[in-house]
């Protein structure tokens, strides 16, 4: 039998699976087949995160912020960490590198405990940069490279990109920047996972609400879509289910992302659903 034959016969019998099955079949085999993750919009296409990923990225963008640091500095610190661990926690790397930057403790960066705390290793991270002379203008690469000495001068270069695209979502620069895909339907709410992160953002976000819901509020979109962002880029962990912006709305177990919000909320505020 020839082979296109076969792939129409394989082809038939698996839209007959599906008829069967109907949708929720479908979803079954999705689920399987999708893994976890968060979506992050680029100037071009996208790119993506896993949940430890995107909590690794909302810490250290997070960090940068209450340092007193901005946006560019974030860059460098994300750009740095894509190439060290690409955002993992790691607990080995080269000699006694460790964490996500593969901080050296025998290099004065801290003991193993304090390098594998994330908020520690971007506070550590941080202090460094800011002793690089023109670390606000010079060259990202270059500057991540003065504080990283690495082997590969310039590896960091190619991260820049995604690095960019993360931290304006994270800070609201770019609204809708991130949306994630989660078919727990049970997630255990721990807005706990995301306060902090938050809190970077400053007094010009509004918290409130218990532990089956939230609401930020705030003046300033950008601020507003920041804590959105960090509330998302933790909503595994956190238990975000749902999260309405104005007249947009994003549901942890639907992969199209952000759509017409079916309830709207208030102008400037954002309703997030726990659990």
């Amino acid at each position: 039998m020839k082979r296109s034959v076969i792939a129409a016969l394989v082809a038939v019998a698996l839209l007959a699976g599906l008829a069967v099955v109907g949708v929720r079949g479908y979803r079954y085999v999705t689920e399987r087949i999708t893994p976890q993750r968060c979506t992050v919009l680029m100037e071009t296409g996208t790119t993506s995160l896993s949940p430890e990923q995107a909590r690794n990225a909302s810490i250290i963008v997070a960090s940068a912020l209450e340092q007193g640091l901005g946006e560019r500095a974030a860059v460098i610190a994300l750009a740095t960490s894509y190439q060290e661990t690409d955002l993992r926690n790691l607990d080995y790397g080269d000699r006694d590198s460790i964490g996500l930057f593969q901080q050296r403790p025998s290099q004065g960066w801290g003991t193993e405990e304090q390098i594998m705390d994330p908020w520690y290793a971007s506070d550590a991270f941080y202090e460094a940069l800011v002793e690089i002379d023109g670390w606000e203008s010079g060259d990202i690469n270059d500057v991540a490279q003065a504080v990283q000495i690495s082997a590969f001068p310039d590896a960091y270069r190619q991260h820049i990109g995604k690095a960019t695209a993360v931290t304006e979502a994270l800070l609201g620069v770019r609204e809708e920047g991130i949306f994630c895909l989660s078919f727990d339907d049970s997630p255990a709410p721990d807005a706990a996972e995301f306060e902090r992160q938050v809190a970077a953002l400053g007094d010009g976000v509004t918290v409130t609400g218990d532990g089956s819901g939230m609401t930020f509020s705030s003046d300033d979109p950008e601020l507003l879509w920041g804590a959105v962002g960090m509330a998302m880029a933790n909503s595994y962990r956190g238990g975000v289910t749902g999260i309405v912006v104005g007249d947009r709305e994003w549901v942890h177990d639907d992969g199209s992302g952000w759509a017409d919000a079916r309830d709207p909320a208030a102008g400037g505020t954002a309703m997030l659903m726990l659990g």
